[in-house]
């Protein structure tokens, strides 16, 4: 962290400053101290241009000064006026995980107003975090943009989560060159929430975000999706759009039931993830963070849900 406060960087009200100001200095701030936030937020998250293009400058201002962006500025400068819990919660995972594996990286962390875009924003050492993203499931400007099942992320309570899972998942990725399966995607998934779990010291539905009436659903038909995911074959199945059926937010799930909730995915590749730690409480969760042989951690874990007597 090269002596820096462990802090996530108020980015937005910099980018604030040099929208509301128009202020040189700001922007000079912006290109020279935060290059790699800066180069992200005009060409990847807002896709307005280049930073090398003539006229950027204003074209950020202009992107900004919209009026529905001036109300989302607005209302995040007041709900976000302090990220010291954040700071806390999220720096106490990163310690944990830099304990257990110290070649992991703590990054540089900033907070950044996206126009609704990328919620999470992930790079080398980097962390970045979009405020307007979490403004609450009941903020009026997204129930005219997003289904009742996106909003229901979208609050300050997966801010902490949704950051922590991103960037440990880029720095603990399934690695390219190989085919993965729906079971090495809720396994790897299950991993990184049960760690973040762990270190948290939550429940592992707590972390995830799942309410009562869904962990109810699934602790009632978890032999039964367990039993068809198995005995079709789907477990083996690397078709992604059909994993992406399973993990992502969504409705329902009408693949397993009509009345199937969302995610069903991560909350069998969290079970499979806590069979296995219960059974090897001795792994550190650095090594933990580095296994990607998922079929031997269900085979290890004893996880068979199938077999349970309802």
């Amino acid at each position: 962290l090269s002596g820096k406060k462990e802090k996530i960087f108020r980015y937005d009200r910099l980018v604030d400053e040099f929208v509301s100001l128009n202020s040189f200095s700001s922007l000079q701030r912006m290109k020279t101290e935060y290059p790699v936030p800066t180069r992200l937020l005009i060409e990847d998250v807002l896709a307005v241009g280049s930073v090398q293009d003539a006229h950027i400058d204003q074209r950020l201002r202009d992107f900004y000064l919209d009026s529905t962006m001036q109300v989302l500025l607005e209302d995040v400068h007041n709900e976000y006026t302090d990220l010291s819990g954040e700071e806390k919660e999220i720096f106490s995972v990163f310690h944990q995980v830099k304990k257990a594996d110290p070649s992991f990286t703590i990054p540089f962390m900033y907070a950044q107003i996206s126009g609704l875009n990328q919620s999470i924003v992930v790079g080398d050492s980097l962390l970045g975090i979009s405020l307007d993203k979490y403004l609450g499931k009941d903020y009026p400007l997204y129930k005219k943009y997003y289904h009742a099942y996106q909003r229901r992320v979208m609050d300050r309570s997966r801010l902490v989560p949704d950051a922590l899972f991103f960037y440990l998942s880029h720095e603990y990725p399934l690695q390219e060159g190989r085919v993965y399966t729906l079971l090495d995607y809720i396994s790897d998934f299950g991993k990184i929430h049960w760690v973040i779990a762990h270190c948290r010291n939550i429940t592992l539905e707590e972390e995830v975000g799942f309410c009562e009436e869904r962990v109810r659903w699934f602790r009632q038909h978890e032999a039964e999706v367990w039993g068809h995911l198995s005995g079709e074959g789907l477990l083996d199945s690397s078709d992604l759009t059909m994993i992406r059926y399973f993990m992502e937010p969504r409705a329902n799930t009408p693949y397993v039931s009509d009345d199937c909730p969302d995610q069903i995915g991560l909350w069998l590749g969290g079970q499979i993830v806590d069979h296995y730690m219960k059974r090897h409480p001795d792994m550190a969760i650095g090594e933990l963070l580095r296994m990607d042989d998922y079929k031997e951690m269900l085979r290890e874990s004893g996880y068979h849900p199938s077999d349970k007597k309802k």
